[in-house]
């Protein structure tokens, strides 16, 4: 018994990654009310919008956290120790 269930485990695991895929030529009135709006993964993105704001959202993350780093270590702006005037090169109005 041990011995089939072994044997089947794998078979009854990938049943569910074999499930049926949708056919794109299919217009009838079954499979369009089955599924109103089947590239939708929210209210108003598809999945590619939300990767995309995903993506866009860890790279404003990231500069961020960089900028933050620059203040951690002070190296956002020039050192007030000099007793000269220190002109500001970076473009920044700080």
């Amino acid at each position: 018994m041990k011995r089939i269930a072994l044997l089947l485990a794998p078979v009854i695991l990938a049943l569910p990654l074999s499930a049926c895929s949708s056919d794109p030529n299919n217009v009838s009135y079954k499979a369009i009310t089955g599924n109103l709006s089947p590239e939708m993964s929210g209210l108003s993105q598809r999945p590619v919008d939300r990767d995309t704001d995903l993506a866009v959202t860890n790279n404003q993350n990231l500069r961020m956290f960089n900028d933050d780093l620059g203040r951690v270590f002070y190296t956002n702006h020039a050192s007030t120790l000099s007793p000269y005037p220190v002109t500001n090169l970076s473009g920044s109005p700080e």
